[in-house]
């Protein structure tokens, strides 16, 4: 933070600086996941290959034309050099090229990453000087030195294939026996090259983007006005949503939606919100470390206000009661200290019924300490609240889905769009919800589920056990609810009072919200239902009126409640965790005889107000400037739970104190600008902006254990709500289900007839234990504690790229034969050999292969044996053993590597020291082909009517050969070096 200019206008954004870190991880996955499904099978193939002679041309003639069988190299016998001797051998290596080339770029990618994940740890996210001062050559580096890799990997693979096709595949006028491109090894190379190009047309795809952002500039438009920026804003938004909208078919909604200034009320609160003339630069990787952080401040916070709490009402109780007594309730207080979600601390005697809770102060980022009434068992007003809301919130979920699905295939539910029974079937028994778990006595009289911005889901319910007419309000589930909730502007009532009966000058409602319930309001009395079931001789003339909902169904419910308490004196609003910015404060007040609200615990939809979310922004803006270590550092502090004795020692590792802040980087002079760009904003709005409250009065639902077990209700006000709380559960305390088990859970006399409610044996937080600095650590490098064994790891490194060598090469030994013919003896020409080939002889004089004074030398290439050729037992022992050397190689090859990642116990040391052994074995076991026919018995056919002395010696491969038995065995000699320390250790230890 901020993103780094590499050149110009070229930057890193959307990273910082010290977010490359994820670059670095997706270019390494990419290079790893390039090198293990294309480079090293094509490498494999090339190997096989290159050992059988499949890549061999014969005087330019490829092996997939029918003139190169005619002259197969594999098919001569040894000493037949006559017929060899016009021949020109060579080796296709366009393949092996790009092989080479390409492992050389995966190992530059890597180091390079690595050096850029160094690099970009240093420092804090606010003070990038010297980080950048490392990281812009290293990106100059990128772009212009190491992006040329995978540009000549691009032309050299299209240059390859052409070259291939060329003149018929190299065949001439004869038709190739078969494609190479027909090959599946073909596909991989294409692939590899294609990978190629994506990585240089994400290079051109960033130019085109600076250019197309350039002609853009201010150089040829003028600079975008306030009403540009919120018309885009506005734009943004409606895409953002449609494209949800087709990504879940529309089984969300969103099929009817168009940008006819629905949009405008969330255009121009997001352009007010993040759209300042002073750039802050933060990114994605600054709100997940920053609001993390802030989350554990506010943890801080809390716990020191909840010990403040726990002094005042220790000193309470002792001056109240006997020493006995105090002394229980002090264990209570201890207990509750333990447990972080308890917020407030209440007296079990029935003679206060209150609790001490805390209250953010605005703009002090301090809490105070408040009391509260709790609901009573002995006060008829608190028991009803309770009990009516238990009754009623199952009608509140019970909209969402469920009555839909009952009615669904219902004959009076026309187009699954309303439903509706006649006014004269009021008494009849078949519209009862028995479908619906609990809901026998509850009808359903009238249903409406239509969707769009201003119409909602609502259902008129008749409660025979409440005696009441329900009318519920389903919350936001669709896309179109979501804009309604975004139309979050306030708007005057005056004319709605008016209509309604209440007086609305100068008082304000939610302006989404407003459209909704005069919606509403109008569909009702369009239909005349409630007229009719209220009318004299209905069976429900006696019945009470309720209006309830639950989240954005509860703020509609509420505006609909008002619009018609008029019409109905008796009428009472339940409003189940309704959003935080329904009314002003005067209305609010009006609305305190009828309106009940819920809140549960952390719940963040009551909290989400304009004014807390800027207060919200502004310390996470002033969090961020004390941060005083990396970011990937404070990124592993931040996932780790910490333990409420721990919470302080954790923050002062990570953040300064603000009296520290440094306030010479260039982050904190923007947040200067920035904060006083804000109050000039705000300073000149504060006569035109309204803020909006949670209606009603409030019923705050405290989870005291923070398991669900017990939660303490009490009357809370407005002003509690005036923090957006980060926690775990801000999410999950919303949910209409969950609240429902509550509410009919709750029982205000065992509240306070029980002596406590607290789980003595709840943790919410784990504690760090000694691992978590090993498991961070391992995170970062490939290290551990207690050394690196990267000695052993080089020697097994060393060994399985010789013994590779070994069992792929042609010069594992010399094949000489010397005949007797009539008193003299003739050297035949030495022949070097392998376990799967050997290399052909080719004349080195200009002449050919005439005469007697001919030369010959080996051809440089390794050949299959002729088909006429038999391994016998001894060879096809070595060729085993060879494979079984580079088989428990690779394994011994992992194992070793790990250890330098990995702790390992004494019985991993000791399996990999027999795994090294039986390697030293077999490595030595693959000098059986010196027992060979190859090297007891001549092949050639004149020598069997002659004496001869076939013998074959040690060439560069069995030299090579017999080092890499030595380095197994010095690696085998270090893993059990490694194992008796572990022994050592561990004794010592107890």
């Amino acid at each position: 933070m901020p993103s780094l200019t590499i050149v110009g206008s070229l930057n890193t954004r959307p990273f910082a600086g010290d977010d490359l870190q994820i670059l670095c991880l997706i270019q390494g996955f990419f290079r790893i996941l390039q090198l293990c499904c294309l480079v090293i099978p094509l490498a494999v193939n090339y190997y096989f290959d290159y050992s059988s002679g499949r890549n061999l041309t014969i005087n330019g003639i490829p092996p997939w034309c029918p003139a190169y069988h005619s002259k197969d190299v594999g098919g001569y016998l040894i000493l037949t050099v006559e017929e060899q001797g016009n021949m020109k051998i060579e080796r296709i290596d366009n393949t092996g090229i790009i092989i080479i080339l390409s492992f050389f770029s995966v190992f530059i990618d890597l180091a390079w990453a690595g050096s850029v994940w160094s690099a970009a740890s240093v420092g804090t996210p606010t003070e990038t000087a010297t980080r950048d001062a490392f990281l812009r050559p290293l990106l100059w580096c990128k772009i212009f030195i190491i992006n040329l890799f995978p540009a000549i990997l691009f032309s050299y693979g299209i240059y390859a294939v052409y070259a291939q096709r060329r003149n018929n595949y190299g065949c001439g006028d004869d038709q190739p026996i078969y494609y190479p491109d027909d090959s599946v090894w073909f596909v991989f190379y294409s692939v590899l090259t294609v990978s190629y190009a994506i990585e240089l047309l994400i290079w051109a795809a960033i130019l085109v983007n600076k250019i197309v952002a350039f002609l853009r500039g201010p150089r040829f438009f003028s600079r975008a006005s306030a009403k540009d920026k919120v018309r885009r804003y506005e734009i943004l938004v409606f895409n953002f949503l449609r494209c949800l909208s087709l990504c879940c078919c529309f089984k969300r909604g969103g099929k009817n939606l168009k940008n006819r200034g629905e949009f405008r009320d969330a255009a121009y609160a997001l352009t007010d919100y993040v759209n300042n003339d002073t750039k802050m630069g933060i990114v994605f990787s600054d709100l997940y470390v920053g609001l993390k952080l802030l989350a554990r401040v506010q943890k801080e916070r809390r716990l020191h206000a909840i010990k403040n709490i726990a002094s005042i009402a220790a000193s309470r109780m002792s001056e109240e009661g006997d020493q006995d007594e105090v002394a229980q309730d002090e264990l209570v207080l201890k207990l509750s200290l333990n447990t972080f979600s308890m917020r407030v601390m209440y007296s079990k005697r029935n003679m206060r019924n209150s609790v001490l809770t805390i209250q953010a102060k605005p703009l002090a980022n301090k809490y105070e300490v408040i009391e509260r009434a709790v609901l009573s068992c002995e006060n008829e007003k608190d028991k009803r609240a309770l009990a009516d809301a238990a009754q009623f919130v199952p009608h509140s979920v019970n909209i969402y889905s469920k009555i839909g699905h009952a009615v669904q295939d219902h004959p009076l539910c026309v187009h699954n769009a309303t439903f509706a029974i006649p006014l004269d079937s009021l008494n009849d028994d078949s519209f009862y919800l028995k479908s619906i778990p609990g809901q026998k006595s509850t009808k359903l009289l009238f249903a409406s589920f239509f969707i769009g911005i201003h119409a909602t889901v609502y259902a008129i319910l008749a409660d025979e056990v409440a005696k009441a007419i329900v009318v519920s309000v389903r919350g936001t589930i669709s896309l179109e609810d979501v804009v309604v909730d975004l139309q979050c502007l306030p708007q005057e009532l005056s004319k709605v009072g008016r209509k309604c009966g209440f007086e609305g000058s100068g008082r304000y409602c939610h302006s989404g919200i407003l459209n909704r319930g005069k919606w509403m309001y109008n569909d009702i009395r369009k239909r005349r239902i409630l007229r009719g079931v209220f009318s004299p001789g209905s069976p429900y003339e006696s019945y009470d009126l309720v209006i309830l909902g639950h989240s954005l169904g509860a703020g509609c419910a509420c505006i609909l409640a008002t619009m018609m308490r008029h019409q109905y004196p008796r009428l009472r609003c339940f409003a189940f965790e309704p959003p935080g910015c329904v009314y002003d404060e005067a209305l609010c007040k009006f609305t305190e005889s009828f309106i009940t609200s819920f809140v549960r615990h952390d719940d963040v939809v009551p909290r989400l107000t304009p004014a807390n979310a800027d207060a919200l922004r502004d310390e996470f803006f002033e969090l961020l400037a004390r941060v005083k270590v990396s970011k990937i550092k404070l990124f592993r502090d931040v996932r780790n739970i910490v333990d409420n004795e721990d919470l302080s020692k954790r923050i002062l590792s990570v953040l300064r104190t603000i009296e520290n802040t440094p306030r010479d980087t260039q982050y904190y002079q923007q947040l200067l600008k920035f904060r006083n760009e804000r109050k000039d904003k705000d300073g000149s709005n504060r006569s035109t902006t309204t803020k909006l409250y949670i209606p009603g009065k409030i019923i705050h639902l405290c989870d005291v254990n923070g398991d669900g077990s017990c939660y303490i209700p009490y009357w809370a006000t407005r002003s509690e709500f005036n923090e957006i709380i980060l926690s775990e559960r801000m999410i999950s305390d919303h949910s209409a289900s969950a609240l429902f088990d509550i509410l009919k859970n709750i029982r205000l006399d065992a509240l306070y007839a029980s002596s406590t409610n607290y789980n003595t044996n709840l943790r919410n937080e784990i504690e760090l234990d000694e691992d978590d600095n090993f498991h961070d650590q391992a995170q970062v490098v490939c290290s551990r504690q207690g050394g690196r064994n990267f000695g052993l790891s080089t020697i097994v490194t060393i060994a399985v790229t010789l013994s590779f060598l070994v069992n792929n090469g042609c010069e594992f030994f010399y094949r000489e034969a010397v005949v007797s013919r009539n008193g003299e003896k003739r050297n035949d020409p030495s022949i070097r050999m392998g376990f799967y080939g050997y290399e052909p002889l080719r004349c080195a004089t200009k002449d050919g292969c005439q005469g007697n004074n001919t030369i010959l030398e080996g051809a440089r290439v390794c050949a299959p044996f002729p088909p006429a050729f038999e391994a016998d037992g001894y060879m096809k022992a070595s060729r085993a053993f060879s494979f079984g050397t580079m088989s428990l190689g690779c394994v011994s090859f992992v194992m070793s590597w790990f250890s330098t990642c990995l702790q390992f116990n004494v019985k991993a040391w000791r399996g990999l020291c027999i795994i090294l052994l039986l390697t030293t074995v077999f490595q030595g076991l693959v000098f059986l082909i010196f027992r060979t026919d190859l090297c007891t018995t001549s092949r050639n056919p004149l020598e069997s009517i002659l004496p001869v002395n076939v013998y074959c010696s040690v060439s560069i491969d069995g030299v090579t050969a017999a080092f890499a038995a030595v380095c197994w065995f010095m690696a085998a000699v270090g893993a059990c070096l490694m194992a008796r320390k572990v022994v050592r250790t561990t004794s010592n230890s107890r």
